[in-house]
């Protein structure tokens, strides 16, 4: 039953124009899943490049007519920007109801990325966050055979297990999306969100030492 599960897809700032272009794609996407609503419909990959076009398409203003029509049911945005460019966003469209970001402890505190801090904004604006690259790719479940064997040594699960863990372990945090791309991936994760705990201080502290070792 479609009540049964959540969907969720984004518009490309690549295939618009116009707001008519917009109203298009987004009909095909309804046309293609063969339903007749999206749960999440995502402005998709803003930056203050990104914000400007999606603006001059009236894309916000239309995603809110598509919502008054049932069309939609939550309209968010993911996010690829400095904190402040965020700021700027949701002060300006409070109508915002989730922000997808990347988010991983090895990007916590990175100065290109800046995790922690596009994070907070996300919190001051009271917006659920969904997580997007907790695994980094990747990196974080092959990580460097040194990191690695201090993470097995704990025996708490998975390399990847403990970056979903720690996403996880976020207040506000409403979804976390690893990519998984193996039926393995997929067990691991169903293993880890079903027996979930949160990360003890023990393994707080070794995971932030990986993430300083990683930026070395």
């Amino acid at each position: 039953p479609r009540e049964s599960f959540y969907l969720a897809t984004k518009m490309p700032l690549w295939k618009l124009e116009t707001q008519e272009d917009m109203e298009q794609v987004f009909n095909e996407q309804l046309a293609n899943c063969r339903v007749d609503y999206f749960d999440f419909y995502l402005m998709h990959a803003l930056n203050a490049n990104q914000y400007q076009k999606f603006t001059e398409c009236n894309a916000f203003q239309v995603a809110q007519q598509l919502k008054n029509e049932g069309k939609i049911r939550h309209v968010g945005i993911s996010f690829h920007d400095t904190p402040e460019v965020l700021e700027q966003i949701l002060s300006e469209h409070p109508e915002i109801e989730v922000v997808q970001i990347q988010f991983n402890y090895a990007d916590l505190e990175d100065p290109k990325v800046q995790s922690l801090a596009v994070y907070e904004v996300c919190r001051r604006h009271g917006k659920p966050v969904i997580v997007m690259e907790p695994v980094k790719g990747g990196a974080l479940a092959n990580l460097p055979e040194a990191a690695g064997q201090i993470l097995d040594r704990l025996q708490g699960g998975s390399r990847a297990s403990y970056a979903i863990r720690f996403a996880a372990s976020f207040e506000g945090v409403a979804m976390v999306l690893s990519g998984m791309s193996s039926m393995e991936q997929v067990e691991d994760n169903l293993k880890t969100f079903c027996h979930f705990e949160q990360l003890s201080e023990t393994e707080q502290a070794l995971l932030a030492d990986i993430a300083r070792s990683m930026m070395d």
